[in-house]
């Protein structure tokens, strides 16, 4: 019988599998992806296992990887391929998606420095340039922007003058909602906004000064993290 990612996940040394719940996910969502010749990419890839997991799940794919470290395996398998070099060079993706994927990745997977401004560097150049129309972009652990540790990261503080447990009427109304926005959790919402460019902009409601300021390309949208993961909002991103 065939395995199932998590099966195979655990063959190998990977944190994509177990309580982190990443694995069921990726099952859900890339299950019907399996049997085609699927080219990943994933930026992070720690100790490699994630690598030959995605090599063994996609056994028609290629799966490619970049770390700021060296190569983490031995030897690499003949559908795997592994850059070393930082995950905001933008010639160096360019370079590994001329590679690899000249019409685009299906899947590309941030797991890398979980920097918003990194990331956001990361996901401008392959979102709009190497990753196929209809593809799945996922970014990893966003949390971390509710992490003071973490270089960009903050704690999460409730704006007491914004939070009632009891009715109001409309007199004391407030639609200023308590918005954390360090890091990985701000970039995440600001492509939240993209998503909604159609409503920041519409005439007569929105802002429409700025409607063709920007163009934007609408993913459809998920959002891993540890705990689950966010329900699409339009397209495909995956968080």
């Amino acid at each position: 019988m065939e395995k199932n990612l998590i099966e195979i996940g655990r063959l190998f040394d990977t944190d994509k599998t177990e309580s982190l719940g990443y694995a069921d996910n990726y099952e859900r969502h890339f299950g019907h992806l399996r049997d085609k010749p699927v080219k990943l990419l994933e930026l992070g890839v720690y100790h490699g296992g994630s690598l030959l997991m995605w090599n063994e799940y996609f056994q028609k794919g290629r799966a490619v990887g970049l770390d700021l470290s060296p190569n983490p395996l031995k030897t690499l398998p003949e559908r795997v391929r592994f850059y070393q070099g930082s995950q905001d060079d933008i010639a160096l993706l360019s370079l590994i998606a001329e590679e690899n994927a000249p019409e685009g990745f299906d899947i590309i997977i941030d797991d890398a420095a979980h920097v918003g401004t990194i990331a956001r560097q990361s996901f401008r150049t392959l979102f709009d340039n190497h990753l196929k129309p209809g593809g799945t972009y996922v970014i990893e652990d966003w949390g971390t922007g509710y992490w003071k540790t973490w270089p960009d990261g903050s704690l999460y503080h409730h704006a007491q003058g914004n939070r009632s447990d009891k009715r109001s009427g409309p007199a004391s109304f407030d639609p200023n909602f308590a918005v954390h926005n360090f890091g990985m959790v701000g970039f995440i919402k600001e492509l939240v906004d993209q998503v909604a460019w159609g409503d920041i902009t519409r005439p007569g409601f929105g802002n429409s000064e700025i409607a063709s300021a920007t163009s934007v390309r609408f993913p459809s949208f998920f959002v891993f993290q540890a705990s689950g993961i966010m329900p699409p909002i339009s397209a495909r991103v995956v968080c």
